[in-house]
């Protein structure tokens, strides 16, 4: 043992300036030591390394930081500058202790979500309609967290860039006050070395302790606000289930249907500079009102009746004067006179309200020297059309008093239009349709236009609220009110699916259902001249009115016609039954005022916008003085809503002309008349009649068929007609 520590003394001493590597540092400190000294023992501890803990931790044990040392403790007396360098960077490679934190492991079905509670639990057990309430109460909550969560991570991402910069800087003054004190601590141990980088490691956090703060609530409450959304409303998916292909294609279907189902955009209504400005308040001309009431009661006294002007009410057309007779005098008496009353005042007519109904009067309505035209804008400004939210609210003009008079369609819910030629019916129309345009979007209102005089509703071609092209030929105007049934009976077959029983509340359960695009929009449907059609086909026409006025109403399908003819063959018992709003325009007689309306009084009005209207319900007519709109403001209107969106058509109108034709010329016997025509080689209209006991007409238009398609010759006096096509070519689909 004694010659083999002297050969290890004498190696050491021949290369002394030979680099001591840091794995050996231990060996020359001892080599040194058995110089001077004795050979001593030592003891060596081994501390664990800071490894990774890749088991779960125990819950409720406190998490606990060791302070122990896991360096060997060396002596600096002995160690020299190669040594210093070679301790010190030890130091610095070995990694900084961080308190334990356990791994979280996902759940197999939650993931890293909570599972539910009883609360949850016991949530089922609330009715579902009760539940949904909840949903939607709790929507507007969580939309306002959500931005505030927005604005917290746009808080968050500054405060992480800036401690990304304070982070460098400290992590560079640490290094270079580490540099700094190797050289002042040389005679302190290694122990207190540590405790001091701690110390420091622990001053440099301390500036960003607010921002890891502020992340950490902002985690929470992310964390929190989604959980609550999915508590309450359906079941979150699973976090790590396998999906099947099938599950994958009904995800994608499902997707591709709430891309369409996205909410319908707000309705942009056309400005009011597109109509023309309205023409300034009318001056009470109280002179004139003095003057015409002190006539009045002298023309009242003239024949012995006893009453007096108690009131006046000045319109846009006419001045109403109430009349109050004294205790005995009869109302007829009064009515008698209208005539002498007219012929004294020298008006062009009267009409008498007898009596004003809750009042002790009799009205006598006189028409204005100068009569005021009402315009569509100021009646669209009123805080009556304003204010209501229906998309069928319309607008009919001003009353006696000056008020707007404004009306839903959806009350009407049919109306019938009916008065002489240039009363006022087709302006009346188009501010009806104005009006829906104003008030409507083409996604809640869609309209169905038909007009046999081809030129009044012509301007109204391709805005986006239209169901199909202006129909103006009278035939297809019969298939388009099948077409309404049709569309009738469809709608009422989803209202009891859904379980519903109303347009609105269908619109309603679509709505909470987020299922958009099926929601079903109003379909009015204005025809301008009721009585050409009556007179090409008078039983479809009725019938086909008459299914959807007894009906439609519920289903959110509205008529408007409007006719120049009120006589009984146009405007039947059975449509009028069902027809219970009505507007009536100046008439010739009596009898077609009781036909509109069922009362007499629409023979005295002065026409140009003169109307009285009954609504639904209402026993007394109202007159109104109607909204004057030009052909200026139309265009200026229609062009507005081409813009807005393109004309999405359901149907064109040579469609229904071509379903008309396949009606025309396909008959059941058809097919057996063509076969029998082959096997007789001849053909008449007599042989038809007996072979398959039918009429003369059936049978003639057989004949006229067979001709059209070529199968047999003209006519050729008493003879039968020839065969053109042989049995071969009848394989040949016929056209």
């Amino acid at each position: 043992m004694l010659d083999q520590w002297k050969d290890k003394i004498k190696k050491w001493l021949n290369s002394p300036d030979e680099k001591i590597n840091s794995y050996h540092v231990g060996n020359d400190i001892e080599q040194n030591n058995y110089i001077d000294q004795k050979v001593e023992t030592k003891v060596v501890y081994q501390y664990p390394s800071n490894k990774k803990f890749n088991f779960p931790a125990i819950p409720g044990k406190p998490k606990k930081h060791s302070n122990q040392q896991n360096e060997r403790y060396i002596d600096l007396g002995t160690e020299s500058n190669d040594n210093k360098k070679h301790t010190v960077d030890i130091e610095e490679n070995q990694k900084k202790r961080k308190p334990f934190t356990p791994t979280p492991v996902p759940s197999p079905v939650y993931g890293f979500r909570k599972r539910p509670n009883e609360e949850n639990e016991q949530g089922m057990d609330t009715p579902a309609y009760l539940r949904k309430e909840e949903i939607h109460k709790n929507t507007a909550e969580i939309l306002k967290k959500t931005k505030e969560v927005n604005n917290n991570n746009d808080l968050l991402t500054f405060g992480r860039e800036n401690r990304k910069k304070h982070n460098q800087k400290t992590e560079q003054n640490s290094s270079n006050q580490a540099l700094e004190q190797e050289n002042q601590l040389i005679g302190q141990s290694a122990v207190t070395k540590r405790q001091n980088d701690f110390a420091d490691d622990s001053k440099t956090i301390t500036p960003t302790e607010g921002i890891l703060n502020s992340e950490e609530n902002t985690k929470k409450a992310e964390d929190q606000r989604p959980r609550k959304s999915t508590e309450k409303g359906k079941q979150a998916q699973p976090f790590n289930v396998r999906m099947r292909p099938s599950d994958k294609k009904r995800y994608y279907q499902r997707k591709e249907t709430n891309k369409g189902s996205v909410k319908r955009t707000q309705h942009k209504t056309p400005p009011f500079h597109l109509l023309n400005e309205p023409v300034g308040k009318q001056a009470n001309n109280n002179v004139w009102i003095e003057e015409q009431s002190n006539l009045l009661e002298k023309t009242l006294k003239q024949f012995h009746v006893n009453a007096k002007v108690v009131a006046t009410m000045q319109g846009p057309a006419v001045t109403r004067f109430e009349v109050q007779p004294e205790a005995g005098v009869k109302v007829s008496k009064i009515k008698n006179l209208s005539d002498d009353i007219k012929l004294n005042m020298a008006a062009k007519d009267i009409r008498m309200e007898a009596p004003i109904p809750g009042k002790h009067a009799i009205g006598i309505e006189i028409p204005n020297e100068q009569a005021k035209a009402v315009s569509l804008q100021e009646i669209f400004q009123t805080n009556q059309f304003q204010e209501n939210q229906s998309p069928l609210n319309i607008a009919l003009g001003l009353d006696i008093a000056g008020s707007p008079i404004v009306t839903d369609i959806k009350k009407m819910p049919h109306g019938l239009i009916a008065g002489a030629t240039g009363s006022g019916k087709s302006v009346c129309i188009n501010t009806i349709l104005i009006s829906l345009i104003y008030k409507a979007s083409h996604e809640d209102v869609r309209l169905m236009l038909i007009d046999p005089k081809m030129v009044e509703l012509a301007p109204y071609n391709e805005i986006p609220h239209l169901v199909a092209p202006v129909i103006t030929d009278v035939k297809a105007a019969t298939h388009a009110l099948k077409w309404a049934v049709s569309q009738m009976e469809e709608r009422y077959e989803k209202f009891v699916q859904e379980g519903t029983r109303d347009i609105d509340r269908y619109n309603q359960k679509m709505e909470q259902k987020q299922r958009f695009d099926d929601k079903m929009a109003y379909i009015v449907i204005v025809i301008d001249e009721l009585a050409d059609l009556m007179m090409v086909s008078p039983q479809d026409v009725e019938d086909a009115i008459c299914r959807i006025a007894q009906k439609a109403r519920a289903c959110g399908i509205h008529l408007l016609l409007a006719t120049q003819r009120p006589s009984v063959d146009v405007i039947t018992g059975l449509i009028k039954a069902n027809i219970p709003t009505r507007i009536a325009f100046s008439v010739s007689s009596q009898v077609d005022s009781r036909t509109i309306i069922d009362t007499n009084g629409a023979e005295r009005l002065l026409g140009k916008g003169d109307m009285l209207f009954v609504e639904n319900g209402a026993r007394h007519p109202v007159r109104i003085q109607g909204a004057f709109v030009t052909d200026e403001e139309i265009e200026r209107v229609t062009a507005y809503a081409k813009k807005l969106a393109p004309a999405n058509y359901l149907f064109e109108q040579e469609d229904l002309l071509q379903q008309v034709k396949t009606e025309e010329v396909e008959d059941e016997l058809y097919t057996e008349a063509l076969s029998f025509v082959m096997e007789q080689n001849g053909a008449s209209a007599s042989l038809l009649q007996r072979r398959f006991k039918i009429g003369y007409n059936r049978a003639a238009r057989l004949i006229d068929t067979l001709e059209d398609n070529g199968i047999i010759s003209a006519q050729k006096g008493s003879k039968p007609r020839d065969i053109l096509v042989s049995a071969n070519e009848l394989d040949k689909p016929t056209k």
